[in-house]
């Protein structure tokens, strides 16, 4: 968080709960992943079903705290349009991908969206990095999850 910028604590846990809900609303919208998931036949590494339910639940956090304070941050009105954007961009990915993936059953089309995410938070986290080094940083673990994230479905496409 930059001197410039007091922490508003109720826009921050807005950003939070806004985030968890589209994580949540996704999951709903996809189905019973749970049985899914068990249902599939996974690549080695896949971990348990109950793994993904807190690790998601954290990095949603992760990434709710990430966009307010690189929008609390953004110096002029373009570089926030920008980051919004930007945010904003694999917030619907991220939503789309696992209606895709479980609840269409479309694995290859779920994996050309997990790769866009990867992309669009590589971006994220470069150009966040310019304006609020924290926001960056908090996603970083959201890009690490991803990438195995992009390995399991690359896994599961091709054994499904």
């Amino acid at each position: 968080m930059s001197a410039k910028h007091k922490i508003n604590w109720r826009h921050l846990l807005i950003f939070i709960v806004v985030v968890e809900i589209i994580g949540i609303l996704s999951g709903l919208l996809a189905g019973d992943i749970k049985s899914h998931y068990l249902a599939l036949n996974l690549p080695i590494l896949s971990p348990p079903a109950a793994v993904f339910g807190p690790v998601w639940t954290i990095l949603y956090l992760m990434i709710g705290i990430s966009g307010y304070l690189v929008l609390n941050d953004s110096s002029t009105r373009a570089a926030a349009r920008t980051n919004f954007w930007l945010f904003v961009s694999q917030l619907v990915l991220n939503f789309g991908w696992s209606i895709v993936f479980f609840g269409g059953n479309q694995y290859f089309i779920g994996l050309i969206i997990i790769i866009l995410l990867d992309a669009v938070v590589i971006m994220c986290i470069r150009r966040f990095s310019f304006v609020n080094r924290a926001a960056a940083y908090l996603l970083i673990p959201y890009l690490l999850w991803l990438f195995f994230a992009t390995y399991l479905t690359l896994g599961v496409a091709l054994l499904n």
